[in-house]
């Protein structure tokens, strides 16, 4: 016995679950984003921002999936203006998210900054065990009668 097509009108309307995978994927892609500020574990934070991109992109293929769904057999599917809407504001909020990642990786320009082979001036700071250094003292001969050619300044930030 061979079954005849069924019409659209007399089947139930499915759910559009590729909509609603991505709209809580990029929910999840904004909600990662207070991670980065909270800083949970050290080794995870440099690899936040990659992820606070990866996670909305991924929601935003969902979404582009359920639309094409939504569109392409809506006798089937729902979905078509919700689905635009949460689309639309996914889209804003990558390329948002995208601008802020961009401009937090661009170091500003600093006009006073040293040049490399620039002479530095002589100056004097406290070294890690509290004792004053001078950088003419780290560039004078040492005890062998050698004299270093180069000195690298470490600035970092912290309590031992």
């Amino acid at each position: 016995m061979v079954d005849a097509p069924i019409s659209p009108d007399t089947t139930h309307r499915r759910t559009n679950s590729a909509l609603w995978y991505g709209l809580l994927i990029t929910l999840l892609g904004i909600a990662s984003e207070f991670f980065y500020f909270l800083r949970p574990f050290p080794a995870i934070v440099r690899a936040l921002p990659w992820i606070n991109l990866l996670v909305p992109a991924i929601g935003l293929i969902f979404l582009f999936i359920g639309l094409a769904r939504a569109f392409a057999r809506s006798a089937i599917y729902g979905g078509k203006i919700w689905g635009s809407i949460v689309t639309a504001i996914a889209v804003l909020l990558l390329a948002g998210n995208a601008f802020l990642f961009h401009r937090t990786r661009a170091v500003p320009t600093s006009a006073g900054a040293p040049q490399v082979g620039q002479r530095l001036p002589d100056f004097t700071l406290p070294d890690s065990s509290g004792r004053q250094t001078s950088l003419s003292q780290l560039f004078a001969a040492s005890a062998d009668g050698s004299q270093p050619k180069a000195v690298l300044l470490v600035f970092y930030r912290g309590y031992w």
